[in-house]
């Protein structure tokens, strides 16, 4: 079974931050996708973009046995403590 789950783009940090989101290196994104397949994920970023910013990232991994909801919750997760590594855990939600 896959097991996915995505993360929008928080709207309301885009319209707070305005220009300083120029600010945010776009390497960072990347380095969030690279930290993630490397636990063992597949990781889709949006061909739609704002400011260079995907406007949408989802994370699928093949699981199988009667902890799905568990291990989705670990999704959830490992997104958040790589992006809060990263210093960019408010920009997706």
């Amino acid at each position: 079974m896959k097991i996915h789950q995505q993360f929008d783009l928080n709207v309301e940090i885009t319209k707070s931050a305005g220009r300083d989101l120029l600010t945010i290196p776009p390497y960072l994104v990347e380095e969030l996708v690279t930290n993630l397949t490397k636990k063992g994920y597949m990781v889709l970023m949006s061909s739609a973009n704002f400011m260079g910013i995907p406007q949408s990232i989802t994370v699928i991994k093949d699981f199988t046995g009667p902890f799905v909801s568990k291990f989705s919750a670990k999704i959830s997760d490992d997104f958040n403590a790589v992006s809060k590594r990263l210093g960019i855990d408010n920009l997706f939600e």
